[in-house]
């Protein structure tokens, strides 16, 4: 929360120089993300290299290189981790699916509209990269407008619950729904 909010400026300008180099690298250059791995392996290992023999000659202390050794667990956990969190998003998405909530269910499918005429313009690297840029700036401009920003989205709020109302009375209530059955386990 302090990088997001830009509390600990040299981390998060570090941060957002970091991503944005990578994303010029990888986009704007065009470099392949492996050949791009691989270089600064090598260049990283080249330095290393250097700088351990530089050090036997000019008296410099040799280059501490920490162990890092990951347990199984710390992956294991993870993986159980994500496994509960997919099941649970589609365990929701199934339910809005059946109709239980058909607010959300609309709000759902707009929302994944939006984000395929997005996808179609935007490639995923330029999409993670709006996504992080916004990430970084959006906390701490809300921080600053929290005032306005309330008022403005309480009131696209009632907006949109209007449009709804006029919505649901028009149409969705004029659509039959059957009983939903839930599926027998044998």
């Amino acid at each position: 929360a302090d990088i997001l909010l830009w509390r600990e400026p040299k981390i998060a300008a570090t941060l957002v120089i970091g991503v944005s180099l990578l994303w010029f690298l990888l986009e704007v250059v065009e470099y392949n993300f492996i050949t791009l791995v691989c270089h600064a392996s090598m260049t990283s290992m080249l330095l290393f290299f250097i700088w351990s023999t530089a050090s036997d000659f000019l008296n410099w202390e040799r280059p501490i290189i920490p162990v890092v050794v990951l347990d199984e667990s710390s992956f294991k956990e993870l993986a159980t981790s994500f496994h509960d969190r997919f099941n649970q998003i589609l365990s929701k998405l199934l339910d809005l699916a059946c109709g239980r909530d058909p607010p959300l269910f609309f709000l759902t499918t707009i929302s994944l509209y939006i984000l395929s005429v997005i996808g179609t313009c935007i490639n995923f690297m330029n999409l993670l990269f709006i996504g992080f840029v916004s990430m970084q700036t959006l906390p701490i401009m809300y921080e600053m407008y929290e005032d306005d920003v309330d008022r403005v989205a309480s009131m696209l709020m009632r907006k949109m619950r209007k449009l709804y109302r006029k919505v649901d009375s028009n149409v969705l209530s004029k659509i039959p729904r059957g009983t939903v059955k839930s599926k027998k386990h044998a």
